[in-house]
């Protein structure tokens, strides 16, 4: 029974050994893993420049003026819509500008002066779409369109992006010529954007 108890022994310290030397050796040697293999694939994504675009109001209707009656006549542009998609770093100015509208009646006084038409980008407000930053954008000033008036316009390095202006102001000041010839008078206001 003595044998078998040292026998015994003899093999748990043989279990021991083999179990240290083992951890050893593993532990120390690195074994790859001849099952694994790595490759490497390079992601490529090209952006191509956009452009510049404006969206605005079909038409636009002012209050009614009575001939004789000086006055005011206010009307409100819900929208101009505009962006800059070119990737740059290029400014750009949101312009407008018209001619005197005129009517179809004939007689002395068939036009309403561009002089006499005003818009006032300085109450706007202006909104950065998808978000797009309003930093580095100026309204423009308040005026009569006998010349090209700014609505908005953008430093070098800022108005990347989508935009949106609202609730830009009219007005076309009447001072109650005797004259005017009675009907609707026409023109179009050109917005550029450049």
């Amino acid at each position: 029974m003595e044998t078998r108890k040292k026998q015994i022994k003899q093999k748990i310290f043989a279990v021991l050994i083999a179990t240290f030397m083992f951890t050893m050796l593993f532990g120390a040697v690195s074994v790859r893993n001849s099952w694994a293999v790595d490759d490497a694939t390079n992601l490529i994504q090209n952006f191509v420049a956009g452009t510049l675009g404006i969206e605005s109001p079909a038409s636009l209707g002012f209050v009614d003026l009575t001939i004789g009656i000086a006055a005011n006549s206010h009307a409100n542009m819900d929208y101009v819509n505009f962006r800059d998609y070119r990737g740059g770093s290029g400014n750009w100015s949101l312009t407008g500008g018209m001619n005197d509208m005129f009517t179809s009646t004939a007689g002395a006084r068939n036009f309403l002066s561009n002089g006499n038409i005003a818009w006032f980008p300085q109450n706007l407000t202006l909104i950065g779409l998808e978000g797009s930053s309003t930093s580095g954008i100026a309204k423009g000033s308040d005026g009569y369109f006998d010349s090209l008036r700014t609505l908005v316009n953008s430093g070098v390095d800022y108005g990347l992006g989508n935009y949106r202006v609202n609730s830009l102001n009219f007005n076309i000041q009447y001072y109650g010529w005797a004259n005017q010839t009675a009907g609707t008078y026409q023109n179009t206001l050109t917005l550029t954007l450049t």
